[in-house]
């Protein structure tokens, strides 16, 4: 009878094991495969960058599976408030507007901001140099589309895309004379990788009245189970140092703390 009662308790643990795995919560977490480097797919088609190993490290530091899926920028909000996917964690500026609409965890990146240039250009980020030239933005970048406002359409001409991707190639063909971005994207997908084509000039931006304190994850307005897990997933990738691995692997500095 004791041998019984030790084989059923066995089972029983056993089966207890095999419910709390398969209860595992999953993180749905969407980000853009033509953002590099935080987010882009590689010749076979997986997703990588910057994004996706912080969305890993998160899910292994709170013990739950990483969902990643690849969504264009222009369907990401749809697909965040519809449920498709719980977070989008792609560079999303912390600002009033935002934080009105979403819950917002972070700042994971703290960004500056610059533009870029053909190598051979006379621009140099001065008003004198880009009078009566045409900037490149990304037009879902609302921070940007702001500043850029404010400051450059006093002189310039603000031309907005979809993509950043978009503005690079109308940089390449003379469509636009420079393209106002992210600077860790801009330089790191492009300055560094081609330093005979582009350039970066003027002087890095970072106005907490346009681009808030940074960028953080983004998640359905009363997440709040989601909102804390990722926050505690956050300070613990920060303290383990797994964050400042990853940054210095893209960057070669740490872009939270900077």
């Amino acid at each position: 009878m004791y041998k019984l009662l030790m084989t059923i308790g066995v089972v029983g643990a056993i089966a207890l094991t095999a419910q709390v795995a398969s209860a595992k919560d999953t993180l749905k977490v969407g980000m853009d495969p033509l953002f590099e480097p935080f987010s882009f797919q590689t010749p076979d088609g997986k997703l990588t960058g910057f994004d996706f190993e912080i969305s890993n490290a998160l899910c292994e530091a709170i013990d739950v599976t990483c969902d990643i899926q690849a969504i264009p920028y222009d369907g990401a909000m749809t697909a965040l408030q519809s449920g498709q996917i719980d977070a989008l964690i792609n560079t999303y500026a912390m600002t009033k507007e935002r934080l009105e609409k979403f819950a917002m965890v972070g700042p994971y990146i703290r960004p500056t901001f610059r533009l870029i240039v053909p190598k051979d250009s006379s621009i140099d980020g001065t008003e004198a140099s880009l009078g009566g030239k045409t900037i490149g933005i990304e037009k879902g970048a609302s921070a940007v589309v702001q500043y850029t406002g404010d400051t450059f359409a006093k002189f310039a001409t603000i031309q907005p895309y979809e993509q950043i991707n978009d503005a690079i190639l109308d940089l390449n063909s003379g469509r636009v004379d420079g393209v106002f971005g992210d600077e860790n994207q801009l330089f790191y997908a492009y300055a560094k990788k081609q330093p005979d084509a582009y350039k970066m000039v003027g002087e890095s931006v970072r106005d907490p009245k346009y681009f808030g304190e940074g960028q953080g994850f983004m998640l359905r307005k009363g997440d709040e189970k989601w909102a804390a897990e990722l926050k505690t997933a956050l300070d613990a990738i920060v303290k383990s140092g797994k964050y400042d691995d990853i940054s210095k692997k893209y960057f070669g500095r740490n872009i939270l703390v900077q």
